[in-house]
């Protein structure tokens, strides 16, 4: 975007020979963007007023016309290229030398060639000056004509290349032209029928009749009707070709990739609050809620775009319902509403939350989207059942007694880069230094930005975030809290999430290792990873409880070697990603000793073996006993009788052997394990004697 321009296509952006986007008014840009739709043609001075400044006299409606056109026809001359013709009576612009994107737009999409239809729509970013508009009726009755009919320019090329793709046998590029076809024309059957065929001649038969679904529920929804006799035939053909049955359909669970595709974007629903409609969407069916609020700029279809993106979205939806929402003012959501108070955005939050029926939620923020969910923490903590933030901030701005936020002058800096960038990955060396070399990644991302926010409104919600602080409630939140943290994030310090981590009570702090600032990152299984254990063990009980739980009893011992060594601080890492895979937590441990406890049984003996293999590769040799029994939760210890008997349990226990009690060999049935009779013990506390097995099978896969 270095050269002199005009691209009014998904928002308003104006620029000269290395120059800065005038500080145009919205009126001034409104009568720039209708000039230039007539370039070329007089339009006069009183049809111009009338459009733009109606609700005036017509004394001060000529005077603000006057300013208008000052401030433009400068900008054009500054600009080294278009001209701007003016008399007493009529006004003109001519765009000779200056990258006018709708008339490229136009003349690409008048074309018959394929390749010059997709460079068309790479031009048409979205619609005519998105996100834009203005309390005048002429103009917003021109606007709308405008916006039709470039959209159906648009609709028209797409129309093109499925024909063209699917005459063509190239499944990949129809799939994707019919894909953004129907984005933006939901009610086109013909065009979900063509998927269908396209999905179906690839064998992907679930995905065509997912399709289907898609067609019948958008006519249901828009127009009451159902599919047309063709749809349905195509329908009952397809189901009876399937030889198999469809998994039943859950309006939460995560989407599923088919084979050599995407996975299926899940239905996006709306909910008013305050009169703004807030978009939302709902995946994954596990026991737990947990609503997922993004930093800066959003958009819940686009997101699923990204491979990397999707797949933090489905490992969370693996242990919970996971609820996602597009801000106030972004992505799919009400736009060119004003910029919302934080206030205003927690409402928002708390509306989704009740349309979706969660009573009792986790609370994830990131980035910008964290101090939001902090005051919801503080405001609303009957309905927080654990609050989690990543890469998160409690003010935006440097202060004396905050010295690690980014200064005015460099927050001035970040403004101009977004606003030279916008189209691009803006800024994305700082967002996802790791991705920087990925060019699909790259590209998604840039659209990704694109259809967030419009540039203008990009800019504000920047601006806002910096002017956050929220340091004067964290001492009053009182939930279970994460803070994840990445080392060398550029964009928040680790200084910023320590702080968090100090001024709210018990907050558990994590810190990984790279510089992602974004959660699709390098670090991004770590995290899910942190977070599932953290929410599981958050949510299982409130302190004081009582719950069954299975506790792990191990010790780690070398034959080679009776130094005395710290092997389980020596070999921390390994067992520690073992627990975050069983979903296990430590809760005591020695130099050679540790203790476990987890919710499911099966998975203590399947990280027992895990461990057990891994250490094994480094000679030394481990022994395990679980038993499962009830145990009380006291902070971070747990007390009670299942610890006892597991620690007793251990004692018989010899180098490499795992030993369970009859209690676990019951509760596993159908794990595939496989049991031993080994002895028994008394044990106070217990009626009779303790029966208790070797661990002599592993179900495939569990190692050792």
């Amino acid at each position: 975007m270095t050269g002199p321009h005009l691209y009014l296509l998904g928002g308003f952006d104006f620029a000269g020979v290395g120059a800065a986007v005038p500080a145009f008014s919205r009126k001034a840009r409104a009568m720039m963007a209708y000039l230039a739709l007539q370039s070329g043609h007089a339009q006069s001075r009183e049809k111009l007023a009338a459009l733009l400044w109606g609700g005036n006299s017509e004394t001060q409606a000529r005077m603000n016309l006057r300013q208008a056109v000052s401030v433009v026809s400068k900008a054009m001359q500054a600009s080294g290229s278009a001209r701007f013709l003016r008399d007493s009576d009529n006004v003109a612009l001519h765009l000779d030398g200056l990258d006018f994107d709708v008339a490229r737009f136009e003349a690409l999409a008048a074309s018959s060639e394929p390749d010059n239809l997709e460079q068309a729509l790479v031009v048409y970013r979205g619609d005519l000056l998105d996100g834009f508009g203005l309390k005048q009726e002429p103009f917003e009755d021109w606007l709308r004509i405008e916006r039709e009919r470039l959209r159906a320019t648009a609709v028209a090329a797409l129309d093109r290349l499925v024909a063209h793709y699917s005459a063509t046998k190239d499944p990949a590029s129809c799939v994707r032209a019919a894909t953004r076809l129907l984005a933006m024309e939901p009610l086109r059957e013909d065009i979900h029928r063509a998927l269908m065929h396209v999905y179906a001649a690839q064998g992907r038969i679930n995905l065509a009749l997912k399709q289907y679904d898609n067609c019948r529920d958008a006519l249901q929804r828009e127009l009451r009707l159902q599919p047309e006799p063709e749809t349905r035939h195509l329908h009952d053909t397809l189901r009876a070709r399937r030889t198999t049955s469809p998994r039943p359909a859950s309006a939460s669970e995560p989407p599923r990739a088919e084979a050599g595709g995407e996975p299926l974007r899940p239905s996006t629903h709306y909910v008013k609050s305050s009169g703004v409609s807030i978009a939302y969407q709902v995946t994954g069916d596990g026991p737990i809620d947990l609503i997922y609020v993004p930093g800066w700029v959003s958009n819940l279809d686009l997101a699923w775009a990204s491979p990397r993106l999707s797949h933090v979205f489905q490992r969370l939806g693996s242990f919970c319902r996971l609820i996602r929402m597009d801000k106030h003012g972004t992505g799919l959501s009400d736009r060119n509403v004003g910029l919302p108070t934080m206030e205003e955005r927690m409402e928002d939050m708390r509306a989704v939350l009740d349309a979706v029926g969660s009573k009792r939620t986790v609370v994830f923020g990131g980035s910008e989207g964290g101090p939001m969910c902090m005051l919801f923490a503080a405001t609303y903590p009957e309905r927080t059942a654990a609050l989690v933030l990543n890469g998160t901030y409690a003010r935006g701005r440097w202060s004396k007694d905050y010295p690690w936020a980014r200064t005015a002058e460099q927050v001035e800096e970040d403004l101009a880069t977004i606003e030279r960038q916008w189209g691009e990955p803006a800024d994305m060396g700082n967002a996802a230094p790791s991705l920087m070399n990925d060019t699909s990644e790259r590209e998604w991302f840039a659209a990704y930005l694109r259809n967030s926010a419009s540039p203008a409104d990009a800019i504000s919600l920047w601006r806002w975030g910096t002017e956050i602080d929220v340091r004067d409630i964290l001492p009053v939140i009182h939930v279970p809290t994460l803070i994840v943290q990445t080392s060398g994030d550029r964009w928040v310090k680790r200084e910023e999430g320590r702080y968090l981590a100090t001024h709210i009570e018990g907050a558990r702090y994590v810190e990984l290792t790279g510089r992602d600032h974004v959660i699709w990152g390098e670090n991004s299984d770590r995290l899910v990873d942190e977070i599932e254990v953290f929410v599981t063990n958050a949510l299982q009980a409130t302190p004081g409880e009582r719950l069954l739980v299975s506790v792990l009893s191990l010790e780690i011992s070398d034959p080679h070697s009776d130094s005395g060594a710290d092997l389980i601080e020596r070999h921390a890492d390994e067992i520690r990603s073992q627990l975050l895979l069983a979903e296990g937590r430590q809760i005591r441990r020695s130099p050679s000793r540790m203790l476990a406890v987890f919710q499911r049984p099966t998975r203590s003996i399947q990280c027992a073996i895990a461990i057990r293999h891994r250490l094994r590769q480094s000679g030394l040799d481990v022994r395990s006993a679980v038993h499962t029994g009830e145990c009380e939760e006291r902070g971070d210890d747990f007390t009670g009788i299942a610890i006892e008997l597991s620690s007793r349990l251990l004692d018989h226990a010899r180098p490499g052997e795992i030993i369970a009690s009859r209690t676990v060999r019951d509760l596993v049935v159908g794990s595939g394990l496989t049991f031993e009779d080994y002895g028994e013990m008394e044990a106070s506390g217990m009626p009779g004697v303790l029966a208790f097995f070797s661990v002599s099978g592993a179900p495939s896969g569990a190692g050792g």
